[in-house]
């Protein structure tokens, strides 16, 4: 008897509990592998104001330089920095045809662009949302073509640099004042010399340094008036040539043995080539920035590299002359356009004022030669049996190499400008940057505990402000790629943001097939205090769907300064539970969520003190990445693929914040999905 008093008082209690409590549909855990592995992740002492942010917030102040031009705009482009590269060994053939192995580390920071910005404001601010491991901005400032860099090391989160002025540069030309372009010629044997395209003159000039062996490549800058070349003895140094002055210098070392050189005046950087890579080298210092993968090429020896004044790469090898078009990211794609393979090994390219392609040899001493880039045809013009030709540069007879044609009015040059046939766009920024991808990764059993493999919805995303010659955004762009859609749960996926809703006039590209989302006329869904955006109510009927690939315009009412547009809060809702959503650590929830989840289950949230979507353990169920994700396999935790993600957790970011990257030791593959 005294049993069952007891089991009615229990019962009793029970029920009291539960009607003080709305009943909620429950989510069944029993997916969850109860595992030694998950008993690490709960064990992990994570700080409890953590909130597993992967980015840091960074002001820049760039202070006191003013254009050479009165009143004249200068455009800075700021990009990331990361020293980590690609490993390559390849065997390169020069100019004399003999192979030479070579091997080290390519880095990439040109396709790391962040922010760009147009002003003729000599002081100004930017914010910039950047990797929490990076510690370097590299920035490029370009002055009517007169280019400045500098990389800038992130001590805090605000920093401050400051341009020095441009040297004087006087405009002269060093041939008699000749109404023509110049070509410029250098060899192995450590000889420079001037051309007259038009009569075959030439002129020999002060060799080349004692230490660089003599060189198979030279490039020039037309603006500063700088004739550039990289020696062919280790370790490749690169040298400067001051043309006006006839004085050289040592910039740096490039570290590798190439043939092919080019000056691009669009980004102020020396392209210079070997076998199939392609490096972006700094002129400053040798310091190389960026590479590419060229693919199309039927021989890689021999050759030579040059730009067009359109700014179409050019490339040649003994087995005929290329059209380059760079393709995003990494890569170059070359397209033949000679019909056969050019004859007595062709080492130069150069194009002249009027846009004909020279190119030469040192085969039977020196012969120039002028191609067709249409067909690849050619003809001699000029023999020079005296003579050795490994590279051709030109210095046009023009020296006002940067026009002030401003194609579309909007105060902003074409030189400079993005968009120079649209009037209302000038230039973009990026996050994370102009080809990188961020990812949110999501679990999706909330308020219980997951696995903790974050692969429950793994999404790419890259943001794109669209900004006017005003410096005010006009359009942003937010590209996302459904990277992998784990176990059967349909889920969506939106994004609060934190901006005045009459801002906007509307929004395109959400794609919506449950019914369980309701938009206004302006595609911002119905009944939310702030604005919210979906991209998709249900991730599985969108992820065979244009590869996964998918686009949210945000179109302002009229163009709105930066500063309006504060933080996204991304989030995704549970198995067409549009009240059951799942957001970032400490991030709110919207108008929309079912608040009686809170605090359930394995859920801490507490909207009176704004802990949001923790865990007891302080864990979230949702984690923005700043970096392309490599997403872990099924019911593997993530401290399993990320060796250091305990760590990086446990220290409450300082320790590993790169833990997502492929470094030694960072990574185990066997558990994840590569």
């Amino acid at each position: 008897m005294k049993k069952l008093n007891l089991f009615i008082s229990v019962l009793a209690l029970v029920l009291i509990f539960t009607n003080c409590k709305k009943e909620l549909t429950p989510i069944d855990p029993s997916p969850i592998d109860p595992t030694d592995t998950l008993k690490k992740m709960s064990d992990l002492i994570v700080p409890e104001d953590f909130d597993f942010e992967t980015a840091q917030n960074v002001q820049l102040t760039i202070n006191g330089f003013k254009s050479l031009k009165d009143d004249g705009d200068i455009k800075y482009q700021i990009y990331l920095y990361n020293s980590t590269g690609t490993d390559i060994s390849v065997t390169t053939t020069g100019d004399d045809g003999d192979p030479t192995a070579q091997s080290g580390t390519l880095v990439d920071i040109m396709n790391n662009l962040s922010v760009i910005q147009i002003t003729n404001d000599p002081n100004f601010d930017l914010n910039i949302t950047v990797p929490a491991y990076y510690d370097t901005l590299y920035i490029v400032q370009n002055d009517m073509g007169y280019y400045s860099s500098m990389f800038v090391p992130i001590t805090s989160n605000k920093i401050s640099v400051q341009f020095p002025p441009h040297p004087e540069v006087s405009h002269m030309k060093n041939i008699n004042d000749d109404p023509t372009d110049i070509l410029y010629a250098v060899n192995s044997l450590k000889e420079m010399y001037s051309i007259n395209p038009l009569t075959g003159d030439i002129e020999l000039l002060p060799n080349l340094p004692s230490s660089s062996g003599g060189s198979w490549a030279c490039a020039i800058d037309p603006v500063t008036e700088v004739l550039y070349t990289v020696g062919i003895s280790y370790p490749y140094n690169l040298y400067a040539y001051d043309i006006n002055a006839q004085t050289w210098e040592t910039r740096g070392s490039t570290g590798y043995q190439g043939p092919r050189l080019g000056y691009n005046i669009n980004d102020g950087m020396l392209y210079y080539s070997f076998n199939y890579w392609m490096l972006v080298i700094d002129p400053s210092d040798g310091h190389m920035v960026s590479y590419y993968r060229i693919y199309g090429l039927e021989s890689t020896s021999g050759g030579d590299v040059c730009f067009a004044d359109n700014g179409t790469m050019y490339l040649s090898s003994v087995s005929g002359l290329y059209r380059c078009a760079f393709s995003g990211g990494n890569n170059i794609n070359a397209t033949r356009i000679s019909a056969e393979n050019l004859p007595n090994y062709p080492n130069s390219l150069t194009f002249d004022q009027n846009q004909e392609l020279w190119w030469a040899t040192n085969i039977n001493k020196g012969q120039s030669f002028v191609m067709d880039t249409v067909t690849g045809s050619f003809e001699e013009k000029w023999a020079f049996p005296n003579n050795y030709i490994h590279d051709l540069a030109t210095l046009p007879l023009d020296q006002n190499q940067i026009p002030d044609t401003d194609t579309d009015g909007d105060g902003i040059i074409d030189f400079y400008d993005e968009y120079p046939n649209d009037g209302d766009r000038a230039y973009d920024t990026y996050t994370p940057s102009i080809y990188g991808w961020g990812s949110y990764a999501f679990e999706d059993l909330w308020p219980h505990k997951g696995d903790y493999d974050f692969n429950d919805l793994v999404l790419n995303y890259r943001f794109t402000h669209v900004f006017n010659a005003d410096d005010m955004i006009v359009e942003t762009k937010m590209n996302f790629h459904i990277k992998n859609v784990g176990g059967s749960y349909r889920n969506g996926f939106g994004i609060q943001l934190d901006l005045d809703p009459t801002l906007i006039q509307s929004v395109t590209g959400s794609n919506l097939t449950t019914g369980v989302v309701t938009l206004d006329g302006k595609g911002l869904e119905t009944n939310q205090d702030n604005p919210v955006v979906i991209l998709f109510d249900d991730a599985w009927a969108n992820v065979n769907q244009n590869g996964g690939n998918m686009e949210l315009v945000i179109h302002y009412a009229s163009p709105i300064v930066s500063a309006y547009f504060g933080t996204m809060n991304p989030f995704i809702f549970i198995d067409g539970d549009r009240g059951r959503e799942v957001h970032l650590s400490n991030m709110a929830p919207t108008s929309l969520a079912n608040a009686d989840y809170f605090g359930t289950a394995d859920d801490t949230s507490d909207p009176e003190t704004g802990r949001y979507y923790k865990a007891t353990s302080n864990l979230p169920w949702a984690i923005d990445i700043i970096h392309d994700f490599v997403y872990l396999q099924e019911k593997s935790a993530i401290i399993l693929g990320y060796n250091k993600f305990a760590d990086w957790a446990e220290s409450g970011g300082v320790d590993y914040p790169d833990w997502y990257k492929d470094n030694a030791g960072y990574r185990n593959d066997s558990y994840l999905v590569n």
